[in-house]
C-alpha cells in the first residue's frame, strides 16, 4: 500500500529526524519514535487509482547501473547516529569523515533481484540502499511521475533529499507524482529496500519460493500534461459486438470529452467527465473475439484534452454454467501448468519481456493453454506475452500459509496488492481468473478476510472469474486415503503376508468408514469457501507426500505404500459440495533432472505420478482444469536436501536451464491425446 507524505508530514519528518539524530546517545528510540511512524499506512481501502498504459506514455528510462549500499544494521534510516543516507554525500575536504558514499560503492542492475547479482546476498533478508543520478528537461505545464514496477517488500523513496513515498507490499506497481521535486539540474534518487518479512506482511516471513528483494522491475520518469487520463478499461460486454469500460482521469473539468477510438473494429465513441472525474462508455463494435486459437489484438486509443494513451487490447467473454467454463460462450477445458516467476537459463528473478516469452513459450510447446502465475503478481510484461501467445492467465496475490487474518494492518496491504494488480491488467484478454489465496486454512477470521478480497475484485472488475487454491483438510483426507489404500491393499499382491495383516488392522481401526474393496475412492472438496468463488481450485500430491504419512502411520514399507499409491490414483474421483468447475490447481513429484529409477527424485517416479494423475483426472467429470506443479525448477529456501533439491523445488517439468524430464512428456501427450477436444457441455 502506497500513502503518499503530504507537507505538514515532511516538516514533521524534517523535526523528529534532527530530534532523533540525538537518541542514540542516550539510548534506543522506541518504534513508536520511527521518522517513519508518520508514514503509517491505513488498512481502510485499496490504493488510490494507479497509471496506467505505461508503454503508451513519454517516459525516461531510469533503468540500468544503481549504486547499493547493504545495511542489515538499518543505520542508514533517517535520525541514525551515522545521520541517515538519504542524499549522496561526499567529502568536502580531507578533515571532513563520513561513514557511507555512494559514489564509491559497488554497482547494480535495475532491474534485478539483489540476491542473485551479489554472490554475498543469495541468503540476505535486509535492507538494501539504492542510488542513482538522473537529468530532466522539465517542460512548463507538465506533470512528473515516478512509476516503480515493484520493490520487494518495503520501499521508502527519497528524491533530492525529500521522502516522497512509502510502500509495503511487493510484486505491484505503484507511481507518485514528483513535479514539485524534481529539478532540471542533476536529481539524487535514493531508495531503500527491505526484503524482510514477517507474520503481519503479505507474503509472510515463511514462503515456498525465493523472496527476492530489490528494484526487481522497470524503474521510470513518465511525464504527462497537467491535466491528463489516469487510467481506462474496456471489456467485452456479455452481448456480442458491444464494448463497456470507464475512463479516469485526474484535473479535467466536468463535461471534458473523452474519445474512444478502435479503428480495426470501426468503432470511435465520445464520453464526457462526470463529476467524479471519470467517464463512463458503452458502444458496438466490430470484434472478432480473442481466444487460444486466435489471439486477436486490436488498437485502442483514448484521448482527452491534450493526453492521448493507447494500447493493443483482445476482448472475449468468461463465466462458468454450472460445472462448465464457458469461453466466448463455448465450453473449454484449462490445460495448464503453474510457473514461478523465474527465468530459463539465468538465476534471479524474471524481469523482462523476452524472460516471460522464454518462459510461456515453453508451457505452449507443452500443449498448455492456461498458466497459473503462483503466487504472486508477475511483471507487467507477463500478461502481454500472454495475450500474444494466447495463453489463458490466472493471477494471484500472496495470502499463503500463516497469514495474520486478524490483523487489519494485513488487510489493508492485501487489498492494495489486489486492487493494483486489477487494475494494471484489467485490459489483458489473457487474464481470466484473479485468485486471492493459496493453500489457507479454515477458520473464521480467514472467511471474512478473503470474503473482503473477493468483494473487492468483483467491485473493480466484474469480467473474470474469482477463484482460491483450497488446501483440503489433510488429516481428514489423510485417514480416508489410508483406510481406501489399505482396502485396495488386501486385492493386490504387492504386499506382503505380514504387511496384509497391518492393512486388516488398519481396516478394523477406522469401523464404520472402512471402505468396500474396489469401490474407489471419491473425495468431495467441501472448504465454505467454495461458496463464494467462481472456480473450485484444489491442490492435492497424491503419489508424493501422502506415501510417506501413511507409510509412519501404518508400518508398511513407504515402497510398498508408493506402489500401491501409483495403482490406486487413477480410482480416486475428486468432485466437490458446489455446482462449479474444479481446477486442480497443483499435483506433482519432486525430480531431479538425469536421475533415473525406480525411486523418488527420479524422472521415471516423477513421470509414473502423472501417468497415475492424468487418469484420475480423465475420469473425473467435474474437473474442467488442471495446473500441474510445475513448469520449471525454482529456487526454494524450505528445499534444502544436498545433491538432489539444494535450495530448489524439483517438481519442475524442465529444470532451471529448460532440460525437459519425462513427466512434460507424459502431460504433453494428455493435451495432445484424451484432452485434445473440447470439453463437454
Amino acid at each position: 500500500m502506497v500513502k503518499r507524505i503530504g507537507r505538514k508530514q515532511l516538516l514533521f519528518f524534517v523535526w523528529i529526524a534532527g530530534v532523533s539524530y540525538l537518541l542514540p546517545l542516550f539510548g534506543n528510540a522506541t518504534e513508536d519514535e520511527s521518522p517513519f511512524a508518520v508514514a503509517a499506512l491505513s488498512a481502510a481501502a485499496p490504493s488510490e487509482h494507479l497509471l496506467g498504459w505505461i508503454d503508451s506514455r513519454k517516459a525516461q528510462s531510469l533503468n540500468g547501473s544503481w549504486k547499493i549500499l547493504v545495511d542489515p544494521m538499518q543505520v542508514g534510516t533517517p535520525g541514525s547516529l551515522f545521520g541517515g543516507w538519504a542524499t549522496t554525500r561526499v567529502p568536502e575536504n580531507d578533515y571532513q569523515l563520513l561513514e557511507y558514499s555512494y559514489p564509491s560503492a559497488a554497482d547494480i542492475r535495475v532491474p534485478g533481484d539483489f540476491n542473485t547479482q551479489v554472490d554475498e546476498l543469495l541468503f540476505y533478508r535486509d535492507m538494501v540502499w539504492y542510488q542513482r543520478f538522473f537529468d530532466v528537461e522539465i517542460v512548463p505545464d507538465k506533470r512528473y511521475h515516478l512509476w516503480f514496477g515493484a520493490t520487494n517488500f518495503e520501499a521508502t523513496v527519497f528524491l533530492n533529499g525529500s521522502a516522497i513515498v512509502q510502500q509495503k507490499g511487493g510484486y505491484v506497481p505503484f507511481s507518485v507524482d514528483v513535479t514539485e521535486h524534481v529539478k532540471a539540474d542533476q536529481n539524487d534518487l535514493v531508495i531503500s529496500v527491505n526484503n524482510r518479512l514477517n507474520a503481519e506482511t503479505i507474503p509472510t516471513g515463511r514462503t515456498d519460493w525465493w523472496p527476492y528483494g530489490g528494484l526487481t522491475r522497470d524503474v521510470l520518469l513518465i511525464e504527462t500534461s497537467e491535466a491528463y487520463i489516469t487510467n481506462a478499461q474496456l471489456a467485452q460486454a456479455e452481448t456480442a459486438g458491444r464494448i463497456n469500460g470507464h475512463v479516469r482521469t485526474f484535473g479535467m473539468p466536468e463535461g471534458t470529452p473523452v474519445t474512444i477510438e478502435i479503428p480495426g473494429a470501426a468503432a470511435k465513441h465520445i464520453a464526457t467527465v462526470d463529476g467524479d472525474s471519470m467517464a463512463h462508455f458503452s458502444f458496438d463494435a466490430e470484434i472478432n473475439p480473442w481466444s487460444p486459437e486466435a489471439p486477436v489484438l486490436y488498437d485502442v486509443h483514448v484521448s482527452a484534452g491534450e493526453d492521448l494513451i493507447s494500447d493493443r487490447i483482445g476482448f472475449r467473454t468468461i463465466e462458468t454454467q454450472g460445472k462448465s467454463i464457458l469461453l466466448n460462450g463455448q465450453p473449454i477445458r484449462l490445460k495448464g501448468i503453474s510457473t514461478h516467476e523465474e527465468p530459463i537459463g539465468r538465476d534471479g528473478v524474471a524481469y523482462s519481456y523476452q524472460d516471460m516469452m522464454t518462459l510461456f513459450t515453453e508451457a505452449k510447446a507443452l500443449g498448455a493453454n492456461f498458466i497459473r502465475a503462483a503466487h504472486y503478481p508477475y511483471s507487467r510484461h507477463a500478461a502481454r506475452v500472454a495475450d500474444e501467445l494466447g495463453l489463458l492467465l490466472w493471477e494471484e496475490i500472496p495470502i499463503y500459509w500463516n497469514i495474520a487474518f486478524e490483523n487489519p494492518d494485513t488487510l489493508g496491504i492485501a487489498r492494495d496488492q489486489l486492487s493494483r494488480l486489477i487494475q494494471r491488467d484489467w485490459n489483458r484478454a489473457s487474464v481470466i481468473v484473479w485468485s486471492v489465496a493459496n493453500e489457507t486454512v479454515y477458520s473464521k477470521p480467514r472467511m471474512l478476510f478473503l470474503e473482503r478480497l473477493i468483494t473487492d475484485a468483483r467491485e473493480l472488475d466484474g469480467t473474470r472469474l474469482i477463484s482460491a487454491a483450497l488446501l483440503g483438510d489433510t488429516r481428514r483426507e489423510l485417514q480416508f486415503v489410508t483406510a481406501h489404500l489399505a482396502a485396495y491393499g488386501l486385492t493386490s499382491d504387492v504386499p506382503s503376508a505380514r504387511e496384509k495383516k497391518v492393512f486388516e488392522k488398519v481396516l478394523e481401526s477406522v469401523g464404520e468408514q472402512a471402505p468396500v474393496v474396489g469401490s474407489g475412492f471419491d473425495l468431495v472438496i467441501t472448504d465454505p469457501l467454495g461458496e463464494l468463488v467462481d472456480l473450485v481450485s484444489y491442490n492435492e500430491y497424491f503419489g508424493w507426500y501422502y506415501s510417506r504419512f501413511i507409510a509412519d502411520q501404518t508400518g508398511v514399507s513407504e515402497r510398498t505404500i508408493r506402489k500401491l499409491m501409483l495403482a490406486f490414483i487413477p480410482e480416486i474421483r475428486i468432485s466437490s459440495a458446489f455446482d462449479k468447475p474444479i481446477v486442480i490447481s497443483e499435483f506433482g513429484a519432486g525430480a531431479k533432472a538425469g536421475n533415473r529409477g525406480a525411486g523418488v527424485w527420479t524422472e521415471d517416479y516423477q513421470a509414473n505420478v502423472y501417468r497415475a494423475q492424468v487418469k484420475m483426472i480423465a475420469n473425473s467429470e467435474a474437473i474442467q482444469g488442471i495446473t500441474p506443479w510445475i513448469l520449471k525448477d525454482f529456487r526454494a529456501m524450505l528445499r534444502s536436501l544436498g545433491g538432489v533439491q539444494d535450495y530448489r523445488n524439483r517438481k519442475g517439468l524442465i529444470d532451471e536451464n529448460g532440460r525437459r524430464k519425462k513427466a512434460f512428456y507424459v502431460l504433453r501427450d494428455f493435451y495432445e491425446g484424451p484432452w485434445s477436444g473440447v470439453a463437454p457441455n
